[in-house]
C-alpha cells in the first residue's frame, strides 16, 4: 500500500474570531510522508500563530513517527503559549491515540467546528 498524504490550510472564514491556521490532513501519517505535515505545522508556525487546529477527519492510519511530530509540534505551541487541536479522529486513530495515553495531552474535539471554537 502506497502512503500518501495531503495537508491543506483551510482559509480563515471572513467572521472567525480566531486567527490560528486550520490544517486539513488527509491520508496515512507515517515515516514516508510524515515530512508534509512537518512543513505545513513549520509554515503555520512560522506566520506568528500559536496555535494550530488539525483536521483528522480524513486520517486513517499514524504510525509512532506520526506521534512523534504532533507531540513535538505540541511542545512548540505550548512554549509561545498556544496549543494544538486536533479534531475528528477517526476510529482507528482515536484507539492509538488511547493505547499511547495521547489523549489525555492533546486538545481533541470531536468537529472542526468545536476545534475552531477552541482557539477563539
Amino acid at each position: 500500500m502506497e502512503s500518501i498524504l495531503t495537508v491543506n490550510e483551510i482559509p480563515a472564514d471572513a467572521h472567525a474570531k480566531s486567527s490560528a491556521p486550520v490544517l486539513q490532513v488527509t491520508g496515512r501519517l507515517d515515516t514516508n510522508t510524515i515530512s508534509v505535515l512537518e512543513k505545513a505545522l513549520m509554515r503555520a508556525m512560522a506566520t506568528g500563530a500559536k496555535s494550530v487546529v488539525l483536521d483528522m477527519s480524513q486520517v486513517g492510519y499514524v504510525s509512532s513517527t506520526g506521534l512523534r511530530v504532533l507531540l513535538a509540534a505540541r511542545r512548540e505551541a505550548r512554549e509561545r503559549k498556544g496549543n494544538i487541536v486536533l479534531c475528528a479522529l477517526t476510529p482507528q486513530v482515536r484507539d492509538v491515540f488511547d493505547m499511547v495515553g495521547f489523549t489525555s495531552l492533546f486538545d481533541i474535539r470531536d468537529s472542526l467546528e468545536q476545534g475552531k471554537r477552541a482557539v477563539a
